[in-house]
């Protein structure tokens, strides 16, 4: 997947790789909800707001992953547009996920017929 440009290797069908995107994206949504937006000055914001979504890039992709992603800046735009592509990315593997599963249920379906056609032929001969 791109994020920022940048080609980061992810997969969103790997048991532990998703295990890493739900602790640190839920960790990342908990601190942002938290910021008191009218209690901080903007640039207070726009540093906890990025400090959230860096950890939460180095805990999804490994440690380091912000620093060279986002250069040492916390810029808003930069976060929210890496936010925005990471989040693309799931969506793209969602659908792929999807159809895989659809796939999979209309052989299961098709293989369940034919059992079951073949169990009833068979009764009936009985």
């Amino acid at each position: 997947m791109k994020i920022l440009e940048k080609e980061i290797d992810f997969d969103f069908f790997d048991a532990d790789e998703m295990e890493k995107w739900d602790k640190y994206t839920e960790e990342m949504k908990k601190t942002i909800n938290k910021l008191d937006v009218k209690n901080l000055k903007q640039y207070e914001f726009i540093r906890k707001f990025c400090t959230a979504v860096e950890k939460c890039f180095d805990g999804i992709f490994g440690e380091g992953t912000s620093k060279e992603m986002f250069k040492g800046k916390q810029n808003f735009k930069l976060c929210v547009k890496a936010y925005k592509d990471l989040v693309q990315a799931r969506k793209e593997q969602d659908n792929e996920l999807s159809n895989e599963m659809k796939d999979i249920q209309k052989e299961l379906d098709e293989i369940n017929k034919d059992y079951s056609v073949n169990r009833a032929t068979r009764r009936a001969r009985k």
